[in-house]
């Protein structure tokens, strides 16, 4: 790359970097708005280096890794005077991803040139992905989705240069981009069939007949073989520490039964009906329509593959999220459909030819999407309706704080609770080991903790132990969490009766609420060894054996 093409990108990483981290940290530090994902995975990063059993494995295996692994230092970081935020107000989080949504906004530039588009064209389409209010919010909210929009849009460039090229170093570099993907997010296993599928068909076009079949098998097996390996990897690490292959699946705590415990409840966005589906996915881009015929008509009219592949890789996951939503396989969030502003772009960039027709058309369906699609979307955010999410729900008390005080709301609220409890644990000066939590939904205690080695955590190698026999282990505090609320957690399957009374081995001494008026947590100060221990069993479960490390 010339020195002419890379300083300009260095500054435009750079600036981006500088306004998607502060944006978020105003939001987080100003207002109290973010996503409770973001800070949850800034503590998984946090468990691996300054819980009482420090190891990499405490990341855990319900949610993938590259965020919390790209989030490790900057933990480290918060050890230094002046940065605990990075730790405790997950700021740590923020950074992540705004370096993934610049390199994302990078990758869309670099698009523009490997199509050879205009000058203005390029700016306007770099300007148009990294600006628009949504990649704004999302590449300074903290969670994966900045990860997965990186990957992908890596993906997709390097198979729109294979279409061109059929050079085996493009369709490699495509292949370890989906593997690094995976690592960032579950939903881009679909991206990747559709990426497999797009390269046998073409390469088994392309070859001579008599080679068309083990053309196409080596092809593929260039392309997949990354991702497959990350999936094996992945799921057998987490079978051999975990006794899980997919955790997100069958652990208690993984997505799945977050959407069980929530439709039971009736408080989850369940089975959108297809209106609400395409309003959501038209509502992030009103022109993924027409980028799709725009696509399909330029590559059969010019014989050109490469306004196939955006549509291909992004589709299929906007795809799956759309069905995933419509059968209440997860929850109905906004931030599922971002994949289709980058789709509309980098089909219009992939359609630009010295034709005078297509060139125009090239050019008015990028720069429709930045003068369409983003006034469209921004008045969206706020609309919970459409925009559905936790995080988009917080902006409806900066702009109508009468009607929405943030005093009130429980989007502003959000870990004040565990803030105050961990100061509550913080001033009593206990010992390393003096406070069983179950990290599934005290996570926010431990992150705003000064003292995080006074919690015997999910994570910790004795937490089992201390968890059957708190009274040999020192246990002087147990926090129990509302059954209510979410799944029960590894205490109250282990003592149900726990959130009521006790169960016989504690004594509450401290409650408080959540975002909303309901407890959400209680202290309980541990009374000893139980007088009976044939009782105690009767009002148990018996013996508990739990995941390494759960959410």
């Amino acid at each position: 790359m010339s020195p002419s093409r890379r300083w300009p990108g260095v500054a435009l990483f750079g600036a981006l970097c500088l306004l998607y981290t502060v944006v978020g940290s105003i939001l987080v530090l100003r207002y109290n708005i973010f996503e409770p994902d973001a800070p949850n995975r800034v503590a998984n990063a946090g468990f691996a280096l300054q819980s009482r059993h420090p190891h990499l494995s405490a990341i855990g295996f319900v949610w993938n890794p590259l965020p919390s692994l790209v989030e490790l230092p900057l933990v480290w970081l918060s050890q230094w005077p002046g940065l605990s935020a990075l730790k405790h107000a997950g700021l740590a989080g923020v950074i992540q991803s705004a370096l993934f949504m610049s390199g994302a906004a990078l990758m869309v530039r670099r698009i523009a040139f490997d199509a050879g588009v205009s000058p203005l064209l390029r700016r306007v389409a770099t300007a148009g992905f990294a600006l628009h209010p949504m990649i704004v919010i999302y590449g300074a909210s903290g969670l994966s989705e900045a990860a997965q929009m990186f990957c992908l849009l890596w993906c997709v460039r390097y198979l729109m240069r294979w279409c061109t090229s059929r050079w085996v170093g493009d369709l490699g570099w495509a292949g370890i981009a989906l593997g690094v993907g995976y690592l960032a997010r579950y939903e881009v296993l679909p991206a990747a069939a559709a990426a497999v599928g797009l390269v046998a068909v073409m390469t088994w076009r392309r070859s001579p007949r008599e080679v068309r079949w083990s053309a196409a098998a080596a092809d593929v097996v260039i392309v997949a073989f990354p991702v497959v390996t990350a999936f094996f990897v992945w799921a057998i690490t987490g079978w051999i520490i975990n006794d899980e292959f997919f955790a997100t699946l069958s652990s208690q705590y993984g997505n799945a039964s977050q959407v069980a415990g929530r439709l039971a409840r009736g408080t989850a966005d369940a089975g959108a009906q297809w209106s609400v589906v395409a309003s959501r996915l038209f509502g992030m881009q009103p022109l993924v329509g027409v980028a799709v015929a725009v696509a399909v008509v330029v590559a059969v009219a010019r014989k050109r593959a490469a306004p196939l592949v955006p549509v291909v890789v992004f589709g299929a996951t906007l795809a799956f999220a759309a069905v995933a939503q419509h059968d209440s396989l997860t929850f109905g969030w906004f931030r599922f459909y971002l994949l289709a502003i980058p789709m509309v772009i980098c089909v219009g960039l992939s359609c630009w030819q010295k034709q005078t027709a297509v060139r125009v058309t090239a050019a008015a369906l990028v720069s429709a999407s930045v003068v369409v699609a983003i006034p469209v979307t921004t008045p969206l955010i706020v609309d919970q309706d459409i925009a559905y999410g936790q995080l988009e729900a917080g902006f409806a008390s900066l702009l109508d704080p009468q009607a929405h005080p943030p005093g009130e709301d429980p989007a502003r609220r959000r870990l004040l609770s565990e803030r105050r409890l961990a100061q509550w644990f913080d001033s009593k000066d206990l010992p390393d080991g003096s406070v069983l939590m179950d990290t599934f939904l005290t996570w926010g205690i431990w992150l705003s903790s000064e003292h995080p080695k006074q919690f015997v955590i999910t994570s910790d190698y004795d937490f089992v132990a201390a968890l059957n026999r708190p009274w040999d282990f020192g246990i002087r505090y147990i926090v129990a969490t509302n059954p209510g609320r979410n799944v029960p957690d590894a205490l109250n399957r282990r003592y149900p009766s726990l959130w009521d009374d006790g169960a016989g081995v504690a004594a509450l001494g401290y409650t408080t609420d959540g975002p909303t008026s309901d407890e959400m947590f209680r202290v309980y100060r541990t009374t000893g060894r139980p007088i009976s221990q044939n009782q105690l069993e009767v009002m148990s479960t018996g013996t508990l054996t739990v995941a390494t490390r759960p959410k």
